[in-house]
């Protein structure tokens, strides 16, 4: 029974012992988070982290008048192009030795001929068939005029028998004559009044004989003019003047009108054919929504050859009535100008175009990344805070964005470019891209800010030759593109850097993921010096480099201590690393926690250390580079890059980059956060940079 009550008694002792020091340490962290928030911290951690201050670009509005350029890439197609084909089937007897691909060829010349022997037998068959028509002809007018003339005479015989009848009548009633004389004269005429009617029945045939014969001559000459003109299409002539392409026959084959041995473009009727936008066609064409506007618009065109750049000159000549399906586009058709046998861009060529929009007069553009897709804008204000404001969005042209409201007024200031950090009241520095502030930092040195370049010729690392080739080889362009773009990346130098620009919104290419942000190099000369202490105690300023006895006295000290496990858990690591960037968020430690830090920092021991400043972040992913990593942080971060949903093509730019143990440009991966959901802060919990 004993025993039992002092476990019993022993038992509650522990528990108030354990309650009385959880309370404690309720109490304290409490008090440390409460007056890490009435002195302004944000960070919400034990030993307050300070507020993130981000670094932005200010520009100022500017009113002036401005022309945007439509650039984009199209094709080389034919406006009019004849098929040479036979028009008369035979034997392929010859062709002219100007009927190859790529030959230029004039209007009029032979071609090619067909075996003209059948065709030449032809004429000369239809050409006796026409005399033989034509006599036949003769002949039955000859028939015809015999048969009148006899016809003639044997109404005159008629005449004749008639008018002896008459008498020989007169006689009989005078008793003159006897019956038997007067039946032999009617007799006798009505004889030749027979013949009479015979002969009108051989005219009538006669004279129908002749259409007959006629039309037999027509036809003769019909069949003639057949076989001459088969005789004459046996030799193909070029209907215009043009190129030969896509030449197929063989000598002494048999061919027929639905063979094409050739084609030929003509090179006056040479055009571009490209896309519109409903966004640019609507701003080309006005309220009017008259398509005919663009008819006559100057066109600038330029066809890389290697390393040459051919320069053309075209008009816009027409629109196409349909818009394409899978494209979303209105296709345009300019017809180049000044075309010559010595610069005859093929078919099928793919170059880029430019040309002007109508002038904007007195607009305000801004660069499309300080815009939101919802017309939201950031300005700083005089406590160097950021604060939003609307704008109303005109036109997106490229990489600038036309604003105008309110809030649009020339002079005032906005930031330049938006990223997911910044909001309402955020911390900022502001810089204006204008004013240097490299502190003489050269451009070797300076390293580069990362996303696709604008201005050229750039050399491409095999990194990013790799990157974009996959990027072309997997979106979803035509093929014809494809196949002009890869090879100009391969290339190593993209001379005109602006013309693949446009692909970021047309492709939908992300380019800027091919071009991360490089480490600016540090000049030792140039390091900051780390604070010097001029005499012993714990230094107030940092950062302090720790020698060996400092670490160990430190880490002893707070071992020891007080403080509950978990500070503990931050603060032994912190020193460990032998360096202190904040010594003011740890002087805390020896009033709350009753540490003699000062104990640690005699004055003998203190060294004055040159080195590159290591700044102490106040965890969470870090806003600004170069940031350095630890092994634990690449392991962190590969782990979580590796285990996500983001495609392989991206895991094989990101991981390479976090094993080099340095993001140059953090920003750029910070969105990573949202797209990808990935907690990116959750290695770095305030962790060295």
């Amino acid at each position: 029974m004993r025993t039992t009550f002092r476990a019993l008694v022993g038992f509650v002792v522990l528990l108030l012992v354990t309650i009385g020091l959880g309370f404690g340490g309720f109490q304290m962290v409490k008090g440390r988070m409460d007056a890490n928030k009435s002195s302004g911290g944000r960070g919400g951690g034990f030993f307050g982290a300070q507020e993130p201050t981000y670094t932005v670009d200010l520009l100022a509005f500017e009113r002036a008048d401005y022309t945007p350029t439509i650039t984009g890439f199209g094709s080389i197609t034919a406006g009019r192009t004849a098929d040479l084909r036979p028009l008369v089937s035979g034997l392929l007897a010859s062709t002219n030795e100007r009927l190859v691909d790529g030959a230029l060829v004039r209007q009029g010349t032979s071609v090619f001929t067909i075996d003209p022997f059948d065709y030449d037998i032809a004429v000369k068959d239809a050409s006796i068939a026409l005399r033989d028509a034509e006599a036949k002809l003769v002949t039955a007018q000859s028939d015809l005029a015999v048969e009148q003339a006899a016809l003639k005479l044997a109404q005159d015989q008629l005449a004749l028998a008639e008018a002896d009848l008459v008498r020989q009548q007169n006689l009989r009633r005078e008793g003159i004559i006897s019956a038997a004389a007067l039946g032999n004269a009617e007799n006798a005429t009505l004889s030749t009044r027979a013949s009479v009617d015979t002969r009108a029945a051989v005219v009538a045939r006669a004279e129908a004989a002749i259409p007959t014969a006629a039309l037999a001559v027509e036809r003769a000459a019909l069949s003639l003019e057949r076989a001459e003109r088969d005789l004459s299409n046996a030799n193909v002539t070029a209907p215009f003047s043009g190129v030969v392409q896509d030449v197929s026959f063989a000598l002494g084959r048999q061919v027929s009108s639905n063979d094409v041995l050739a084609r030929l473009v003509d090179l006056q009727q040479l055009e571009l054919k490209f896309q519109l936008s409903d966004e640019q066609l609507g701003a080309l064409i006005g309220i009017g929504g008259n398509r005919r506007a663009l008819r006559g618009l100057p066109v600038s065109l330029v066809w890389d050859v290697g390393s040459q750049r051919l320069v053309y000159k075209a008009e816009i000549d027409r629109t196409a009535v349909a818009i394409s399906e899978n494209q979303g586009g209105i296709d345009v058709f300019a017809r180049l100008s000044d075309i010559n046998p010595l610069n005859i861009p093929p078919v099928g060529a793919f170059m880029s175009y430019s040309f002007p929009e109508p002038t904007i007069k007195g607009a305000f553009a801004v660069p499309a990344l300080a815009v939101s897709p919802t017309g939201e804008m950031m300005a700083v204000t005089d406590d160097k805070r950021i604060t939003t404001f609307d704008v109303t969005i005109e036109r997106r042209v490229g990489d600038l964005t036309i604003v105008s409201g309110d809030a649009v007024k020339e002079g005032e200031t906005y930031v330049a470019r938006r990223f997911i950090q910044l909001g309402e009241g955020s911390k900022v520095n502001p810089n204006r891209p204008d004013v240097p502030d490299d502190g003489g930092m050269d451009a070797a040195s300076a390293g580069s800010p990362g996303g696709f370049p604008t201005e050229g010729p750039v050399k491409l690392t095999e990194e990013q030759i790799t990157c974009l080739v996959d990027l072309v080889e997997n979106s979803d362009m035509a093929a014809t593109p494809k196949g002009f773009i890869i090879p100009a990346i391969e290339s190593g130098t993209l001379t005109d850097p602006g013309r693949m620009a446009g692909l970021k919104e047309r492709a939908g290419l992300d380019l800027d993921g091919c071009f991360p942000a490089t480490e600016p190099v540090t000049d030792p000369a140039k390091a900051e010096p780390v604070a010097e202490m001029k005499a012993g105690g714990f230094p107030t300023e940092g950062p302090v480099k720790l020698t060996e006895g400092q670490i160990t006295c430190l880490v002893d000290m707070v071992e020891n201590s007080d403080l509950p496990a978990t500070p503990k858990g931050f603060i032994i690591p912190a020193i460990e690393t032998g360096t202190i960037a904040d010594p003011g968020r740890m002087a805390g430690l020896k009033e709350r926690a009753g540490l003699d830090l000062d104990s640690c920092f005699p004055a003998e021991e203190m060294a004055i250390v040159a080195e590159p400043a290591v700044e102490e972040q106040p965890g969470g992913f870090p806003m600004e580079g170069p940031v350095k990593l630890t092994e634990e942080q690449i392991t962190c971060l590969v782990d979580m890059v590796e285990n996500s949903d983001l495609p392989a093509t991206p895991k094989g730019f990101i991981i390479p980059a976090i094993e080099t143990g340095t993001i140059a440009d953090p920003s750029r991966m910070a969105g990573l956060k949202e797209r990808a959901g990935l907690d990116l802060d959750s290695c770095f919990p305030g962790s060295k940079a």
